[in-house]
């Protein structure tokens, strides 16, 4: 990871600013939280305001509904106002989010401080590539992006420690006021350091790079991972509960290894990129992992020790498919000021995925006969985004052919 090299091309670092990327991944890891915070909640809240099942789903991923109408939109809003001023934006709309959210009354109020956090969160995510982007010489881009795409399973599992030991002081709502006061300082933090980085100049809104397959591949892609991703995490609480599972210290550690390990499986999949591994393979092949174990992960007449083992499979080969994407959109923009349009296309897609899998497996579980028919979302999914990669494949050796 060392900085120094050879000669930067024309308007390329000479150096790559690992303190700046570290800020940007910290931003990302902080609206994330707003993600993590809900699953160990979820009894809590269907207490509280009389949720079944299906509308407690809903609840967990409106979070993703703004991103999954606006992701372009934030990337192009991003790309004109500067990726910088977006990203602390972002946070401090996430922040009003979150402080919203502690003063709900009612599931309107509720549904709509989440919709508010989700649009903190795809403007601050839009903004982060482009940020690593400029931060990094050529050589250390790869491994920058992958180290990026923790920010979503750092923050989730932050966000499940966070509401386990804050629960035991304060009810829910002193996580959200808490969070809140957290966004607002660290906005600034962020900005302060973040401002330095030299962006590409502001660019007015042309339509040519998503008339492209490659974006729309790696989205689709994306999507299909976080159907699954989310599904499995928001759920498995409440899966080893039904599992027979009493002790809540062996709920919550065992959903939050199922999240850890994802992290794992990003750093991998950076350093397995950094030594020169296709990018689409990478997402074939992790594409039938995932699916696989999420497939096996669902079998109800597993110990429950066996459901958990492969959960955090799933989840942690899982977790090597968004550092593949993530590296691969400044690729797929034709210049550096298109990178956060492109990003906006893969985010909207993603958080359709994120918004679809929570209330779908639970809609599979609730009508279909119980946690087995959970399975068919994943299996569904896996295969989608294996035919996704073998199409992007075929892109990316036409684009090297043309180039």
């Amino acid at each position: 990871m060392s900085s120094s090299s050879a000669p930067a091309a024309a308007g390329e670092p000479s150096a790559t600013d690992w303190p700046a990327i570290l800020a940007v991944i910290a931003a990302g890891v902080l609206v994330s939280i707003q993600l993590g915070k809900l699953p160990p909640l979820l009894t809590q809240l269907r207490a509280e305001f009389g949720l079944g099942m299906v509308l407690a789903g809903l609840v967990a991923s409106s979070f993703n509904l703004v991103g999954a109408a606006t992701g372009i939109i934030a990337g192009v809003a991003s790309d004109r106002i500067g990726s910088s001023r977006a990203l602390g934006l972002g946070l401090l709309i996430t922040a009003a989010g979150s402080l919203l959210g502690g003063l709900a009354d009612g599931i309107p109020l509720l549904l709509a401080a989440r919709l508010v956090e989700g649009c903190g969160f795809v403007l601050t995510v839009v903004s982060g590539p482009s940020l690593l982007t400029a931060a990094t010489r050529p050589q250390d881009r790869s491994l920058a992006l992958g180290l990026w795409s923790s920010y979503m399973p750092l923050g989730v599992a932050f966000g499940m420690f966070g509401a386990l030991l804050v629960g035991r002081l304060f009810d829910w709502r002193g996580l959200w006021f808490l969070l809140a006061a957290v966004m607002v300082l660290a906005a600034l933090l962020i900005l302060r350091r973040t401002r330095t980085i030299a962006l590409p100049p502001a660019r007015r809104f042309g339509i040519a790079p998503l008339r492209r397959p490659g974006p729309w591949l790696l989205a689709g892609c994306f999507a299909c991972y976080t159907t699954q991703w989310f599904a499995i995490v928001t759920w498995i609480p409440t899966y080893l509960r039904d599992s027979g599972v009493t002790s809540e210290a062996v709920i919550a550690a065992g959903a939050a290894l199922v999240v850890l390990v994802n992290v794992a499986g990003n750093m991998i999949s950076a350093a397995l990129m950094h030594r020169g591994l296709p990018r689409w393979l990478i997402i074939a092949v992790i594409s039938v992992a995932m699916g696989a174990f999420g497939v096996a992960t669902f079998d109800t007449a597993l110990p429950v020790p066996a459901k958990i083992l492969l959960a955090m499979a799933a989840s942690g080969f899982g977790g090597m498919l968004p550092a593949a994407v993530l590296a691969s959109v400044p690729r797929q923009a034709r210049q550096p000021g298109e990178i956060a349009t492109v990003n906006g296309a893969v985010i909207q897609l993603l958080n359709i995925g994120s918004f679809l899998g929570p209330p779908g497996l639970a809609a599979l579980v609730t009508h279909l006969g119980g946690w087995d028919a959970g399975r068919w979302l994943l299996l569904g999914t896996g295969l989608a985004s294996l035919v996704l990669a073998l199409a992007l494949r075929q892109v990316e050796r036409r684009q090297e052919a043309g180039s």
